[in-house]
């Protein structure tokens, strides 16, 4: 049994032998933490220079805290630069101290000393961590007392403590990977590729079978959180660096769970390495085989989809991509285990059966042999669908957006700003929330889906289906359907209860949290009003929810939108009136700022059919129904697209037609679909013919800069075709 004084000693020896990596790091910290610190410091007093003519203090304190936070950024587990740092001292702290096992006369001398080999590995372990956190720990501390100083911010010393503790596992966990590539190898050459592999396979593995599926699976909407979030994060690279966006305490928990884990495999690895495989390429035969089988399936799989695409979906290229790729890597591996070429052919069997299973993982996914693109659930196996299409609706980002209110030292303090939501998380929204109930509409819509699938329509619009399963599984698909064949379909969705919502946010809000309305109409006609008379604000929301509620897909398809309206709660009004305050938009009157801004937050149609919704708005002031004056217009041009073959006999050289009489301007106005406010709707209008208004106060420019409105389908007047 070793002592405790033998055990110090013995750390402290080794200790003594890889004092070089201990100046490594200190350099390292020294310059990354301390030196980087104080040249933020001395950037930010030069700065403070521009905040001298503010007197107020609240500025000032808000400048400290601002610096503060970009140090506590700087810090953080999600700096890269630090990742980097981290990895690289992972590498250079476990090969000094466990390079040893790569020499066969070092390895005798180590193990022939009156020492147990699990007190030798904790040496070298517990000397590797001390030697790469604790110049850390006492350089991120001096920086935090520096920053500390300088701001009196609390905060610095929370996020340099939550720091400490991030890059320690991180380092831990990289750490342990190396280790393990050491454990299993017996050159360091081949241990260093063993460390490319443990990083690089995964993420990689993951990122070929997501190509595959978007490639050869027609109706894949997304890959499943297996390929997309757990294998490309069996990396401690990946971690590290943070590449598939984890969570801060998730990054943590992972790298001390998994880093705990693989210390002890590391453990038992080390205690069952014969001292023999010293100069060998692998420490432990059992793994030759699988590895090798990894490596060249993965190659051949990858050079096959290479030689595929580059070669215009060529299968005999992808094919000849496979097998050689596979040929060349099986060859290299044999030449990399054996340490000799005349092995360069060895085990033509097993590379055979390599390159065989390749080659039938290829037809899985082409030839679509499990299914994936036909598949559809039973209406019982249901637990909730939800259905997303721009043909359905595709003003969701109105409801998604969001007003920020933020500080600006030049903006009387505050910065009001539109934080505008990205198509992925509005889909991932609206998936996750959305229940309709009509699930059979949804399984037929399913149908003319998977009948599409070798299918092209110039009418196809795309539509994405989530099923939630009562197993548990979500399983998610994405079709491109001709429109007119899924209209049926689409009519039925759109009127169920529980997708409308799930779409309009609205249609569950509480009344007494309103307190302000916008109208945003056409031309001029806009307005702002406080809602005080409760009685009139809940008739107005009753009404709307009843009107919007009970709007049909196939009203939709004939009318559009006259005007746009939007719903203010508190926070709103209060963000509505910090920008107004803030900003010079050149408006007038106070009632036609509101609507004019943050165009792209909470909007929502007025149709004409929303009768009890318009006659409300009348009783309040507001004409949402009114239309463009026939006598503000000077002329209205109207512009077909031709093909080559088409007749232009009523086109002038140009393809535009001229209507300057005030029957035809009140004809072409009749039928247009004239959307002119916030919340647009373009469906099924016939995109063949651009109509633009020009108006006599502006006779050389098109109402609305270049934007061209059209007819809908089947409501052309004969004057325009």
């Amino acid at each position: 049994m070793t002592s405790k004084s033998l055990f110090f000693r013995l750390l402290k020896e080794d200790f003594k032998i890889r004092i070089w990596t201990l100046a490594v790091s200190i350099l390292t910290f020294f310059f990354s933490v301390i030196v980087a610190t104080a040249m933020m410091i001395s950037m930010h007093m030069s700065n403070s220079g521009i905040y001298e003519y503010v007197s107020i203090a609240s500025d000032v304190e808000l400048s400290k805290m601002e610096f503060a936070q970009a140090f506590c950024k700087y810090i953080s587990i999600t700096n890269p630069f630090f990742s980097l740092v981290f990895i690289g001292l992972a590498m250079v702290t476990a090969l000094s101290g466990f390079s040893y096992l790569y020499s066969k006369k070092k390895v005798d001398m180590y193990h022939s000393l009156p020492v147990k080999r699990e007190t030798l590995f904790f040496i070298k372990v517990i000397n590797g961590i001390i030697i790469a956190i604790v110049p850390f720990i006492v350089c991120a501390l001096i920086a935090c007392l520096m920053i500390f100083i300088n701001t009196s911010q609390p905060s610095v010393i929370m996020a340099t403590i939550w720091g400490i503790i991030g890059w320690s596992l991180v380092f831990f966990l990289n750490y342990s990977v190396v280790l393990l590539a050491i454990m299993l190898t017996g050159n360091m050459l081949i241990g260093i590729l063993a460390c490319v592999f443990f990083d690089f396979y995964f993420p990689s593995l993951s990122f070929i079978l997501m190509e595959y599926q978007k490639m050869f699976l027609k109706t894949c909407y997304n890959c499943g959180p297996f390929l997309e979030k757990f294998l490309p994060n069996v990396s401690s690279v990946m971690i590290a660096f943070n590449a598939f966006k984890l969570s801060e305490i998730s990054e943590i928990v992972i790298s001390l769970v998994a880093g705990i884990l693989l210390m002890f495999v590391n453990l038992l690895l080390y205690r069952k390495r014969a001292s023999e495989t010293a100069g060998k390429s692998i420490s432990f035969t059992i793994i030759k085989v699988p590895v090798k089988f990894m490596t060249v399936i993965f190659m051949s799989m990858m050079m096959y989809l290479l030689a595929y695409e580059i070669m215009m979906e060529s299968t005999a290229w992808g094919i000849f991509g496979a097998v050689v790729s596979g040929v060349i890597t099986h060859c290299t591996m044999e030449i990399i285990y054996n340490q000799d070429f005349k092995k360069i052919f060895a085990k033509k069997i097993q590379m055979l059966i390599c390159i065989v299973i390749s080659l039938i993982l290829v037809g899985i996914f082409q030839m679509d042999l499990l299914g994936y693109d036909r598949y559809i659930p039973k209406v019982s196996d249901i637990k909730s669908v939800a259905v997303i299409s721009d043909i359905l609706e595709s003003n969701e980002s109105l409801y998604y957006n969001k007003i920020k209110v933020g500080k600006d030292y030049y903006a009387g303090g505050k910065n009001v700003y539109v934080d505008y939501a990205d198509t992925d998380s509005i889909e991932s929204s609206l998936l996750s929330k959305t229940d309709i109930g009509n699930k059979e509409a949804v399984l037929e819509l399913a149908k003319l889906g998977v009948a599409s699938v070798s299918d092209y329509y110039e009418d196809s619009q795309r539509v994405v289906i989530s099923y939630k399963l009562k197993s548990g599984r979500t399983v998610q698909r994405a079709y491109n359907i001709g429109f007119q064949d899924m209209i049926s379909q689409l009519s039925k969705i759109y009127d169920d209860e529980g997708y409308k919502k799930s779409i309009y946010p609205i249609l569950t809000e509480d009344n007494n949290d309103i307190v302000s309305i916008d109208l945003n109409g056409i031309k001029d006609n806009d307005g702002h009003i406080a809602l005080k008379d409760n009685n009139l604000k809940n008739r107005l929301m009753d009404a709307y929810k009843k009107d919007l509620l009970g709007l049909s897909y196939d009203t939709r398809m004939k009318s559009y939108p006259i005007s746009s309206i939007r719903f203010n709660n508190e926070y709103m009004q209060k963000a509505l009136e910090d920008y107004i305050r803030i900003s010079n938009d050149g408006y007038d009157s106070i009632d036609k700022k509101y609507p004019n801004v943050m165009e792209e937050v909470g909007y929502y149609p007025v149709y004409p059919e929303f009768k009890d919704t318009i006659s409300i708005l009348n009783e309040m002031g507001f004409n949402a129904a009114k239309t463009l004056p026939i006598e503000d217009i000077d002329r209205i041009e109207v512009s077909r697209y031709y093909t080559s073959g088409q007749a232009q006999e009523y086109y002038n050289e140009d393809n535009v037609k001229v209507f300057k009489d005030a029957k035809d301007i009140d004809k072409i106005l009749s039928a247009l679909a004239f959307c002119d406010s916030p919340y647009k709707d373009s469906l099924n209008e016939d995109m063949d013919l651009n109509v633009y208004i020009y108006l006599k106060t502006d006779k050389d420019n098109p109402y609305g800069g270049s934007t061209s409105y059209h007819f809908k389908k089947g409501n052309i007047p004969d004057i325009a075709r």
